[in-house]
């Protein structure tokens, strides 16, 4: 390998230029910026702000959404969870009625109707209303405590 440079190189290492000290000072320092620039500095300064608090809010406002997320994720599992147990009430509800109408013997009591089978009542006069909630509560006590059978003995 022919090298065309004054300078030796390593292999596998590149060639740094360094700048000088007064050129890096100078673009750099921000001091002299301020002075040469204050208007662009002090830009600089309040979007360096914004952007801090815009990253700010943002953090937040996901750290609000995932944890509402997370929230809204809990009560829609317990809502399922009620919804399964309450589907399984009512499925072992009607299991045993069905099991009950099965082996009770209630065919001579109870009779399948129709609704021409129906009897209607008449609504009861106003009259005999008021007069059953005109009766004062000492009344309707003592009609009651006359009405109990009495024991004779001991």
């Amino acid at each position: 390998m022919v090298s065309r440079t004054l300078y030796k190189q390593e292999v596998g290492q590149f060639q740094k230029k360094k700048l000088p000290k007064g050129l890096l000072n100078s673009v750099c320092s921000t001091k002299q910026v301020q002075r040469k620039f204050p208007i662009q500095a002090a830009l600089h300064l309040v979007l360096d702000g914004a952007l801090v608090g815009i990253l700010t809010i943002v953090a937040i406002m996901t750290s609000v959404a995932l944890h509402s997320q997370y929230l809204w994720t809990k009560s829609f599992t317990k809502l399922e969870n009620t919804r399964d147990l309450n589907r399984r009430i009512l499925e072992s509800t009607s299991i045993l009625e069905s099991y009950l109408l099965k082996n009770q013997k209630l065919s001579r009591n109870l009779v399948p109707t129709k609704a021409e089978d129906l009897i209607y009542v008449d609504r009861p006069k106003q009259e005999e209303t008021k007069k059953l909630f005109a009766m004062t509560f000492k009344s309707r006590l003592l009609e009651k405590i006359s009405s109990f059978p009495v024991k004779s003995g001991y």
